[in-house]
């Protein structure tokens, strides 16, 4: 009895020192040294970053700089055999060698677009003045003042059933 208990003991110690795993990440680069990188919009750091992930599909990447338009992609992430249910059981606990995924994603960055600031303000100026040569709206202004004030009801002591405006000066409950 006691001897069978150490043999099982032993098989199973054995069996979680030889069982495998499976370590998933990505390594994210970008042209632009020091980018910051997201994933998921997660922020995972600056560039060249990697972060761990659970299972393939579809994943964002989004990197940002100084001095460069910002950039998201979605990437879809194809799945290994280890990824493949049933086989996954099989490599995350049976198998008795770890397993590293280490997928990578390059995101290149474009300079970002200087704006002409003399081409800006000429474009403004075009909208102001195409704004004044509208004909006048057709709706009527409104009156000044609260939109519309609530006038007091006079509940009659009889409990009748049609309240109507109280007069100026009366008692209002």
């Amino acid at each position: 009895m006691i001897r069978d208990r150490r043999i099982l003991g032993l098989l199973a110690g054995t069996a979680g020192l030889a069982a495998g795993c499976v370590d998933r990440r990505f390594v994210v680069e970008t042209n632009v040294p020091g980018a910051q990188v997201y994933h998921n919009d997660v922020p995972i750091g600056p560039s060249p970053a990697d972060t761990s992930f659970e299972y393939p599909g579809y994943h964002e990447f989004r990197a940002v700089a100084p001095g460069y338009e910002p950039l998201a992609v979605r990437e879809y992430i194809r799945p290994r055999w280890y990824d493949i249910p049933g086989l996954d059981f099989f490599a995350e606990v049976i198998w008795p060698v770890r397993i590293e995924d280490v997928r990578r994603v390059q995101l290149t960055l474009a300079p970002a677009h200087q704006v002409n600031t003399q081409e800006l303000l000429g474009a403004a100026e075009n909208l102001r003045a195409r704004g004044r040569a509208l004909p006048p709206s057709s709706v009527p202004d409104a009156p000044p003042g609260p939109a519309s004030t609530p006038r007091p009801v006079v509940i009659p002591p009889d409990g009748a059933t049609d309240p109507s405006p109280a007069p100026p000066g009366t008692n209002v409950r």
